[in-house]
């Protein structure tokens, strides 16, 4: 249950990070490029001034990068109250667009990169790491100075898995948005985690931070600043379907991309097409959407282990028409990983259809 408070968001997330900066000495900043982590950095690094201290800045590239985040690292990297961590270390990523090219080996020592790595970036690590991107963010945090304070800008009211990480379990004293980190004696705090959309655009706006500028481009396009405006790698589960439209927005990054990875070109074809990578449209040779996901396993490329690993997890998920259409969408993106679980809300379009016979 949301309780409003007298203290607008912005006062409370500037005693937010006066009471992180108070008890921990080493600061890291999680930023992606996007507009939340824009701004989480923006407040940390006005605290870190205000105190003669330095913040270290944490960005994971993972090389299918829009150009505008790049330049927006580049100048956030260069301040000098700031610590840069810019990684461009070897990792595997996964790739929506294809069954055969399922991960894009980024930054691989025998691969013909999208782009030339920074002079300034970290470029190798001894011994070994993990090579996927979560278990590198943990690996990362383990490996800082016992007692550091790791910010992230999630927002509680992005989803509800979100709400439920920020806030579920309190990791440093009694602060709800706190979790622990796999860093002894560290914590993950969510400076933000109370901001809404309107909240995160009013602050850039009122300061004149600079932001991704391939935003103002999707703006322009007529996205919707609360839901289809995402800035992330290119080619994963949740934000392929921008490929559709790279072309228009950054031209020579198009051109990288489909030269670096031949999957994006059909992607970029047919990404928001209703059947090819989606399931907004059962397929009229298929009466039920359990035929067609049954159809899916069958004739799709996918690899015998990566079929197998469906297969499993669909038998233990819900045996209704919702959740075969949701499976469906998995399998046409080869999300073997499970990267966007299946829902057990209601299906939206079954509530509209019922309206419309009622009315």
């Amino acid at each position: 249950m949301k309780r409003y408070l007298t203290t607008n968001v912005l006062d409370a997330a500037r005693e937010r990070y006066a009471f992180i900066f108070d008890r921990f000495d080493n600061i890291y900043v999680s930023v992606s490029g996007g507009k939340d982590s824009t701004v989480l950095y923006h407040l940390a690094l006005e605290e870190a001034i205000k105190r003669n201290r330095k913040i270290h800045l944490f960005f994971l590239d993972q090389e299918m990068e829009y150009g505008s985040t790049i330049r927006l690292m580049r100048g956030m990297m260069e301040h000098p109250n700031v610590i840069p961590l810019w990684y461009q270390v070897p990792i595997r990523m996964t790739n929506a667009t294809s069954y055969t090219e399922e991960l894009l080996y980024a930054w691989g020592p025998d691969e013909e990169w999208m782009r030339e790595k920074e002079s300034h970036s970290i470029h190798e690590i001894e011994g070994e790491y993990p090579q996927r991107f979560y278990p590198f963010f943990e690996w990362f945090e383990a490996n800082q100075p016992v007692g550091s304070a790791f910010l992230v800008g999630l927002r509680a009211d992005e989803s509800l898995n979100r709400f439920r990480a920020v806030t579920k379990n309190p990791g440093y004293e009694d602060v709800c948005w706190s979790t622990k980190s796999s860093n002894p004696a560290s914590f993950k705090f969510y400076p933000l985690y109370d901001w809404g959309h309107g909240d995160i655009w009013k602050y850039i706006d009122d300061h004149g931070v600079p932001y991704n500028e391939v935003y103002d481009k999707m703006f322009a396009k007529n996205h919707s600043i609360y839901s289809t405006m995402r800035v992330s790698n290119l080619i994963h589960e949740k934000s392929f379907n921008c490929l559709t439209e790279l072309q228009e927005l950054e031209p020579d990054t198009y051109e990288r991309v489909i030269k670096r990875l031949g999957s994006t070109h059909c992607a970029a074809l047919y990404a928001r097409d209703a059947m090819v990578y989606n399931t907004d449209q059962l397929p009229d040779a298929f009466p039920t959407w359990r035929e067609y996901r049954d159809y899916l396993l069958e004739s799709s490329p996918i690899a015998p282990e990566r079929k197998e690993r469906f297969q499993k997890r669909f038998e233990n998920q819900e045996q209704d028409e919702y959740t075969y259409r949701q499976q469906c969408r998995q399998i046409l993106i080869n999300d073997w990983e499970n990267n966007i679980g299946v829902s057990k809300k209601p299906d939206v379009k079954d509530k509209l259809e019922k309206w419309r016979a009622i009315l």
